[in-house]
């Protein structure tokens, strides 16, 4: 099983190619109760998967999209863009996302995603994008706190808008995110809004030697810190 596999240890993108792919021969059915979904959800293969986030607020354990491509889906950009899962804002494990064809962004996706919380995680990772072609931003514009546990954001060939985004603001384990053979930085816009008009509306901030305005996307800022003991006692509300 996927959980077995996870471990405390640095690795590779061998290593991290094949524990995908470990995922990818794992599959797994689980209930929904109301809007507290689990235990962890899988979609892949099919769109029509993510028919079972739809009444989700909170995701208890990890939420995987992996293996949907356009030859056997029928699928773009604009199908994308009409799915959207607004409740959504908490996952408990981790978040991964693996070649799924003709996802630009998660902006509308996943619109009010606040924390990851890492209870368990993908090897070291709460968040990994890997191998998503289509993927030009990130654009989890309420993200506000990964909790434990580090990003991996790793050979998504159009991808920008990672330059732009302070990690500190979001985690603690900052210096161990990998971030490598995304779009190059020089070849990036990476606009954050109202710089073009002269009218900064994102705040500045220094991160890796870089002093810059923050955004995941041209029109989305990104957000300051919430301690998440704040979604804490909103999943918990009885301890």
């Amino acid at each position: 099983m996927l959980r077995n596999m996870r471990s405390d240890t640095r690795m590779g993108s061998p290593t991290l190619f094949w524990g995908l792919m470990l995922s990818v021969s794992t599959i797994c059915i689980w209930s929904t109760h109301g809007e507290i979904c689990g235990p962890s959800i899988d979609i892949r293969n099919d769109i029509s998967e993510f028919k079972r986030l739809e009444n989700c607020t909170v995701v208890e354990g990890w939420l995987q999209i992996l293996l949907i491509n356009d030859k056997t889906n029928n699928i773009n950009q604009e199908v994308f863009r009409s799915l959207s899962f607004p409740k959504l804002t908490v996952v408990t494990d981790y978040l991964l996302l693996f070649r799924v064809s003709g996802l630009d962004s998660l902006s509308i996706l996943f619109p009010n995603l606040s924390v990851i919380r890492g209870r368990n995680l993908f090897y070291d990772y709460a968040l990994v994008i890997y191998e998503m072609t289509s993927l030009k931003d990130i654009g989890l514009y309420n993200l506000r706190n990964i909790t434990r546990g580090a990003v991996r954001i790793e050979k998504n060939p159009e991808l920008c808008y990672l330059n732009s985004v302070d990690w500190s603001l979001i985690m603690d384990a900052r210096f161990n995110n990998v971030f490598n053979g995304n779009k190059k930085a020089k070849e990036c816009d990476n606009v954050c809004p109202g710089i073009i008009k002269d009218n900064q509306l994102c705040q500045r901030t220094s991160f890796n030697d870089n002093y810059d305005f923050r955004c995941w996307t041209s029109t989305q800022c990104q957000k300051g810190n919430v301690n998440s003991m704040v979604f804490y006692f909103l999943l918990y509300p009885s301890t």
